[in-house]
């Protein structure tokens, strides 16, 4: 039955626990766990019930009942009570650590023994009780970094300490060896002679202002309200850290205005020195300090938007600044990634939206430190579109500022913002007024050549950005572009080397400024002697060699082929001439095609034996004549309109002659810029010449051809005339 009854107890237990607890001791452990309706994180101190034992339960049932009636500051704030459980009694309380003074500073030690004092001062003066139970095991540090007191198993009223005098000595019994030590004292003095031991214990030499009141504590002749009073005044008490404590304390009672005011005040010390911050106890930094000032930053945007008009409250550059000297310098005080993801993140994302110069530049300032932080993710879509934008500001400061932080974010775009939108960018700073900004623009472009793909033309973009600034006037983007290309070095294939890359560098030779001829010619003999390297793998064929003599074919005398060619200019051509089938009448060819058309037609009109000859056509040839007479004109036609055409043209069918044209070896090299300039001056120096021989050549053609014999038939007639007409050339001259 009590099996059923603690399994039942424990399904409704409304806190998830850790399987091991962080701290055991005699009469209680704590274990860390969370709330299951919230997930508020906790700490659980569960107390064992032993009714048999009446000193431990006297001791735990003082325990309970004071931490459900003691709220105040410096305590463990105590969230619930479970005692319906017949075992164990469940003390929940905020989520707090045990105290661990390993490494920390002289000053966060100070601090310390300030609220250990203030809280027992609270104790003694306010609800007038005696602690009893003081000692580094009772000491535990809260989220804020604060360090606050459990333990109230001696917990008494000073008008009645007859619990702590009771069971004063069976404690210290009890918990001997395990953390809680204590030595059994009186109890009007035991709280101050547990806080000197205290102190002995935390400082390895005793502040030399305290060593009077020490020795008065451990005596017991000083009070702890009188101690306070004494030692506000020390050194130890006046650091920086405990007058930031005491600032942020007091700082959830004011209005917002004051809250800015203060955290004004407060910034400025941090930012005269933030090495006050160094080694403070864990919690005081990301748990107390950062979230009130991302509180109050929030506060400030959230006025300007509502109130934009509004001069009461301060910009938020300072506040940033702080939280970024805080938490993104190479030596971070607060290196917490919960901290640095609750607080700073979203804080960096809604700034990149403020246009805001001086608040853009503290971003940029910081940003090497916070962009390995974030993710890939979170640089796409909230920092990139922003931080791109910076390349474009008319600010030269921030265009500059911006350009150094590109290496940084290189690896965590993606492709299209590589290619697209930063190189688009980078084109319009290398031309910017600004040497600086040119010079960087060429550096930038080095960094990112390697992330570069070669599906983006990778190369074609590399030169004609090395080009570019190897033609800017001033000296440092030269130098810069000469540097590029020896960083460079192996991402040109040999191939591009050949035919854009030492064309690149070839100008720099030739620079006025001496430093950059040096650095071209150095640059130049290194991807030279790559080609070279490459040159001497290339097998060797000596199949292909060819034995010539240029010289030689230059100087060869050319008398013989000037000789040959004069004497064919001495042969004249026989005249041609058409011989009638009689063979009594000669007729010379016209030079031209009209000439010659008039008078075949005109000899064969005026041929008396034709129509002697011929019978008489009757009445029923008629439609012969009518035929033949048509297809003579349709002949004639042809044959006069052939000195227009390219076609061949017999008894009315068209012969189109295709003419082959091979292409020639150099005509991919057309696109030259060489070959326009050729051609201009061809053609001033031979247009006279072409339009000559065109004339030349028209009036010296002569149509050859064999004697025309008179027919015996009309048929045979026009036969022999179209076979005259098919061996006419001009249609392959035209």
């Amino acid at each position: 039955m009590n099996f059923l009854f603690k399994s039942i107890s424990n399904f409704q237990f409304p806190y998830t626990l850790d399987q091991s607890p962080v701290l055991s001791t005699p009469l209680w452990e704590a274990t860390n766990g969370t709330k299951k309706a919230d997930s508020t994180p906790v700490t659980v101190f569960t107390y064992c019930k032993q009714k048999d034992n009446a000193i431990i339960d006297a001791l735990t049932s003082n325990a309970v009942h004071n931490a459900k009636i003691l709220k105040l500051p410096g305590l463990v704030r105590v969230l619930d009570v479970i005692d319906s459980d017949p075992a164990n009694i469940y003390v929940v309380t905020e989520r707090v650590h045990p105290l661990d003074v390993e490494g920390l500073s002289i000053d966060a030690l100070s601090l310390g023994v300030f609220q250990i004092s203030e809280t027992l001062n609270l104790l003694h003066g306010q609800a007038k009780v005696i602690l009893g139970t003081l000692c580094p095991g009772t000491i535990f540090t809260n989220k804020r970094g604060e360090w606050c007191l459990f333990g109230l198993e001696l917990c008494s009223k000073m008008a009645d300490p007859n619990h702590l005098n009771q069971y004063s000595a069976s404690y210290s019994e009890l918990v001997k060896g395990s953390g809680l030590d204590i030595e059994p004292s009186a109890a009007a003095q035991v709280d101050s002679i547990l806080l000197a031991r205290l102190i002995k214990q935390f400082y390895q030499r005793v502040p030399s202002e305290w060593n009077t009141l020490v020795s008065g504590l451990s005596q017991g002749r000083i009070t702890i309200p009188q101690f306070c009073t004494r030692v506000e005044s020390t050194k130890p008490f006046n650091s920086t850290l405990i007058s930031i404590y005491e600032e942020l304390k007091e700082l959830q009672i004011k209005d917002p205005q004051g809250k800015v005011v203060v955290m004004s005040d407060l910034q400025r010390q941090i930012l005269e020195d933030a090495s006050v911050l160094k080694n403070a106890t864990k919690g005081f930094v990301d748990g107390l300090l950062i979230p009130e000032f991302a509180q109050c930053i929030s506060t400030i945007i959230s006025t300007q938007k509502t109130q934009p008009m509004s001069t009461g409250f301060a910009s938020i550059v300072p506040f940033v600044a702080t939280i970024f000297e805080l938490t993104c310098t190479k030596n971070p005080i607060s290196d917490d990634e919960s901290t640095f993801n609750k607080y700073v993140k979203p804080l960096i994302f809604e700034n990149f939206k403020i246009s805001d110069r001086q608040l853009r530049f503290l971003l940029l300032v910081y940003f090497p430190s916070y962009i390995p932080r974030l993710t890939n993710n979170d640089v796409v879509e909230r920092i990139f579109p922003p931080f791109v934008q910076g390349l474009a500001d008319t600010d030269s400061t921030i265009r500059i500022q911006t350009l150094k932080r590109v290496p940084d974010i290189i690896s965590m775009i993606t492709e299209r913002q590589l290619n697209n939108d930063l190189l688009r960018h980078l084109a319009k700073t290398q031309m910017d007024p600004n040497e600086d900004i040119r010079t960087w623009t060429i550096l930038v472009i080095s960094k990112l050549s390697k992330k570069l793909s070669q599906s983006s033309n990778r190369s074609g973009i590399l030169s004609t950005a090395f080009t570019k600034s190897l033609k800017d006037p001033a000296v440092k983007p030269r130098l810069a572009a000469l540097y590029g290309l020896e960083d460079s070095l192996d991402l040109f294939d040999v191939q591009t080397i050949a035919n854009k890359v030492l064309t690149v560098i070839g100008p720099g030779l030739l620079d006025k400024n001496a430093q950059v001829r040096s650095k071209a010619r150095s640059l130049f003999k290194v991807y030279l002697s790559k080609l070279e390297n490459e040159a001497d793998q290339i097998p060797t064929d000596h199949a292909e060699d060819v034995e010539l003599n240029f010289q030689a074919d230059i100087a060869d005398d050319n008398d013989d082929l000037a000789k040959g060619f004069l004497e064919n200019l001495r042969i004249s051509p026989q005249p041609l001439s058409i011989t009638p089938t009689d063979g009594n009448t000669t007729q010379n060819i016209e030079n031209t095609a009209d000439s010659w058309n008039d008078s075949v037609i005109d000899e064969w009109d005026a041929e008396d034996d034709w129509s002697n000859n011929s019978e008489e056509p009757s009445k029923g040839n008629a439609p012969l004549v009518t035929k033949m007479n048509s297809t003579k004109s349709k002949v004639v036609q042809s044959i006069s309109g052939n000195k227009r055409s390219n076609t061949k043209t017999a008894f009315g069918k068209t012969l189109t002659t295709k003419v082959k044209v091979n292409k020639s070896w150099n005509d991919d090299l057309n696109d030259d810029e060489w070959d326009d300039s050729w051609a201009e001056a061809n053609d001033t120096k031979t247009s006279s010449k072409v339009n000559a021989g065109k004339m030349k050549k028209s009036n010296t053609e002569s149509f050859s051809s064999a004697s025309i014999k008179k027919p015996s038939t009309t048929n045979d007639v026009f036969e022999q005339l179209a076979d005259e007409i098919e061996e006419d050339d001009w249609g392959n001259d035209w």
